[in-house]
């Protein structure tokens, strides 16, 4: 599904953030990176939703070559988890997981219902918690609606950085069994960064092991 060619990506001042980068995430396969900060592995993932351009090599998704695809169309296959979840201020819990049907041109009624099917999903009762604004939810609360709203548009692909790692450990765990139920029932093809090894190992079909800009293994927890 997603796969990565000789990829490389140097800033003007010499730094190089990867470095000659080749592998494979198959469909259905949830790969987490892992590796200490700087050391390439957002970089990485920014590259598949061109938020970062790479200087050489290319990537294919479902293989076509990505640099051949618009941005915004690219983007809106692909559902995107921050840290800092991202969602709107202005907006209702269910708007803000309406968002990209909407953007992709469903009619307002039909992105909402598929909304509230996600926050169902994610277990948040679209009744109690849709009419709600973002500073009226918790932290892991906020989390799940950024993971609803990235499965919103139903994306083949879903790239998470440090998903859960804005909030405390408890909720932290909480939050991470639920993406696994949740990931037996919609089998994504996910790009998960984290620098919890702990994590990586929980939630990884396969782990990639940075060092500086080069993936130094790339195998299953177990190994």
């Amino acid at each position: 599904m997603i796969r990565f060619e000789h990829v490389t990506k140097r800033y003007a001042d010499g730094t190089t953030a990867v470095d000659d980068l080749s592998f494979e995430v198959a469909e259905g396969e949830l790969v987490t990176l892992v590796g200490p900060s700087g050391c390439g592995k957002t970089t990485t993932m920014k590259m598949v939703n061109r938020l970062i351009e790479p200087t050489a090599g290319r990537i294919l998704l479902d293989g076509q070559d990505i640099s051949a695809v618009d941005p915004v169309r690219l983007r809106r296959r692909i559902g995107y988890v921050i840290q800092q979840v991202g969602l709107f201020p202005h907006k209702t819990v269910l708007d803000n997981t309406a968002t990209v049907p909407h953007l992709l041109g469903a009619p307002r009624a039909k992105a909402r219902a598929r909304a509230a099917e996600l926050l169902e999903l994610v277990g948040l009762d679209p009744r109690k918690y849709g009419p709600r604004y973002p500073e009226q939810l918790s932290g892991g609360q906020r989390q799940r609606v950024g993971v609803a709203r990235a499965l919103a548009a139903d994306p083949p692909v879903l790239l998470m950085d440090e998903p859960f790692g804005a909030v405390d450990p408890v909720v932290r765990e909480h939050l991470q069994n639920e993406f696994l139920r949740l990931q037996s029932q919609v089998r994504k093809t996910v790009l998960l960064v984290t620098h919890d090894l702990e994590e990586a190992v929980r939630l990884g079909d396969r782990i990639a092991v940075y060092g500086h800009g080069t993936i130094e293994q790339l195998d299953t927890p177990a190994t």
